[in-house]
């Protein structure tokens, strides 16, 4: 196991599980944590044994959000929140979004404000049965960040999003995976075990489709039909020429399990 301060690390299996460990404040952000999160993040997208990659947490509630008892210095001047998030807390969840590597967050309990934005950057969501996103900056006259208003217009629609954000509403594990925003409601008791499960099963799908269709997905969501099919042509032409093509057509026609390796 990795050996972090606020992070636990661990393979096992070709399963990456990254675990915020700050469990005596609902594992909310300081810098330490974000930074450490980061460098786990990295750490798990550039390991070739890794196929899928766990998010979950210690204690009783995922992520609380930002550490508001932390003072950093120059925290009142100016522009220093822009920088903040442009620094620490975006790179943060773009690492997520962008890894070639599939996540699948564990949710237990709260998570709340940025942490919701760093459970929605994830692939897939399985949330315990007491768990909740809580969309809680318009209790201080704050706007979400962390990228959430997009992920909740994505998954939402505007007015349910906006609604959301207005009323500052917490919504619970069933009422995620029936609005689309979580992929499966678990025992709270079973949750980190149901979801490495799930990644399991993820991971044995071939990783060549896992790398690309997460790609197109990201990037369809900004690009008009003819720009979607158009990559979704380059890209299936780059896979037709691969290894692991070879490999799964000549699997399917042998009927047996393939072996696939990323190339």
């Amino acid at each position: 196991m990795e050996l972090f301060e606020t992070v636990l690390y661990s393979v096992e299996q070709e399963i990456a599980t990254i675990t915020l460990n700050r469990p005596q404040v609902r594992n909310s952000l300081n810098q330490k944590l974000r930074l450490e999160l980061r460098e786990a993040v990295a750490k798990a997208s550039a390991d070739k044994s890794v196929r899928a990659v766990v998010l979950a947490a210690s204690g009783q509630g995922f992520c609380a959000g930002a550490d508001l008892t932390e003072r950093l210095p120059g925290a009142d001047e100016d522009g220093f929140v822009t920088r903040l998030l442009n620094e620490e807390y975006n790179p943060l969840i773009l690492a997520i979004k962008q890894s070639p590597k599939p996540f699948v967050c564990a949710i237990n309990g709260a998570a709340a404000g940025v942490g919701a934005s760093l459970a929605m950057a994830c692939d897939l969501i399985v949330m315990g049965e007491d768990a909740y996103l809580y969309s809680a900056f318009g209790a201080i006259s704050l706007i979400p960040d962390g990228g959430a208003h997009k992920f909740l217009l994505e998954q939402l629609g505007s007015k349910r999003a906006y609604e959301m954000i207005a009323l500052s509403q917490k919504l619970a594990a069933a009422r995620c995976v029936e609005l689309g925003l979580a992929n499966r409601v678990v025992p709270a008791g079973e949750l980190l075990v149901q979801a490495t499960r799930f990644a399991r099963q993820v991971a044995a799908a071939a990783p060549l489709t896992l790398q690309y269709s997460k790609q197109i997905l990201r990037e369809a969501q900004s690009y008009d039909l003819e720009s979607v099919m158009a990559l979704e042509a380059e890209i299936q032409n780059r896979l037709i020429r691969s290894k692991d093509f070879r490999e799964g057509s000549m699997a399917f026609f042998e009927k047996r399990k393939p072996e696939f390796e990323g190339c």
